[in-house]
């Protein structure tokens, strides 16, 4: 098994939960973050505002949308990006891209599943097996429905789908199967979907807000976790936690989303640059981010900061949630035909 599950070797190749979604630890307030960046603009160029709550170091930024400025050049339309929650939440930009007075915003699934209660499936846990299996099926016929009930719900139109992260355990002890979790008080976003995925898996869900996670841990109030492993990098929890079990149980991704509005606005030669600029920005993104994933566990074997346990049962996981999750959510059908579909 790779350093850490669903970690891919094709990297190049996203209901009412307003909680802490796909994007943990994201979200950050800065007085210092550049005021709207277009680099590589053309001068001439019909600039489309694109926000979103990432901070400038997070690989979104980093490495998808200039690569997708790139892709844009000489095309006639430009993006122009409003990192760190400049233009607000994610619940706020995807108001703004509704009402016309934003052009594109980056959200989770949770988020649209507040326009478009099935879009909310794409948060559910063991839906996909790995980042191959993300990979292979975010363009499906099953999840490009999701994405056309959005639209007609809301007028709100996903174009892309970037990979996120993998959300894996820590704990203070090994969590190699379910059984492990019993009587663990995991903590998971204060969102529905989260507290029952955790409970499915064996655990008890305890529910706190991101600012006293760190605390909770030290504490005692929380006995571990669940995160992608940057987040659980950049949050400190590597000084109160010693073990990283790579249960995989979401394969999350952040979707671009605009209007039918600006959809309608471009020519067609502007449509097919906007589609291959969007692919680039996936496949820089998702680059990106497994590199940042797999230098993190590398860097914890080097120093021995916290031990990752790779031989988990995630068969057992995925098992136990896939049986029962269904019966609980009111996309359960539509839970099950995407997992059936990538057998």
């Amino acid at each position: 098994m790779s350093p850490h599950r669903g970690i891919s070797a094709v990297a190049l190749g996203g209901v009412a939960l307003l909680a802490l979604t796909a994007c943990v630890g994201g979200q950050v307030e800065r007085d210092d973050a550049p005021a709207g960046d277009t680099s590589g603009a053309d001068a001439d160029a019909r600039v489309l505002r694109f926000a979103h709550v990432y901070e400038p170091t997070h690989a979104f930024e980093r490495c998808a949308i200039p690569a997708v400025q790139d892709a844009l050049s000489g095309s006639g339309i430009q993006i122009e990006s409003y990192p760190s929650a400049q233009l607000g939440s994610e619940a706020e930009v995807l108001e703004q891209v509704a009402s016309g007075s934003l052009d594109v915003a980056m959200a989770g699934a949770a988020f649209l599943g507040t326009w478009y209660e099935d879009a909310a499936v794409l948060d559910a846990p063991y839906l996909f097996d790995d980042v191959d299996s993300f990979l292979a099926n975010k363009d499906s016929d099953a999840i490009q429905a999701v994405w056309e009930g959005l639209r007609e719900k809301s007028g709100l139109a996903v174009e892309s789908s970037w990979y996120f992260g993998t959300r894996h355990v820590s704990a203070n002890k090994p969590v190699r199967e379910p059984s492990d979790l019993a009587g663990i008080k995991l903590r998971t976003p204060d969102a529905p979907l989260y507290i029952l995925g955790v409970e499915e898996m064996g655990g008890t869900a305890t529910p706190m807000v991101l600012d006293e996670v760190y605390t909770g841990l030290q504490q005692g109030a929380i006995d571990g976790q669940e995160a992608p492993i940057p987040s659980f990098e950049s949050l400190g929890f590597a000084e109160v936690q010693d073990y990283v079990s790579l249960t995989g149980h979401i394969v999350q991704a952040s979707n671009v989303v605009t209007s039918e509005d600006v959809l309608a606005s471009f020519s067609d030669d502007e449509r097919a640059a906007w589609d291959a600029a969007l692919v680039a920005g996936s496949a820089a993104a998702q680059e990106c981010i497994v590199e940042d994933e797999e230098q993190i566990v590398a860097t914890w074997a080097d120093e021995g900061t916290v031990e990752v346990i790779e031989d988990v049962n995630t068969d057992a996981f995925a098992e136990a949630v896939r049986s029962a999750l269904p019966e609980q959510v009111s996309f359960g059908e539509l839970y099950t035909d995407i997992v059936e579909s990538q057998k």
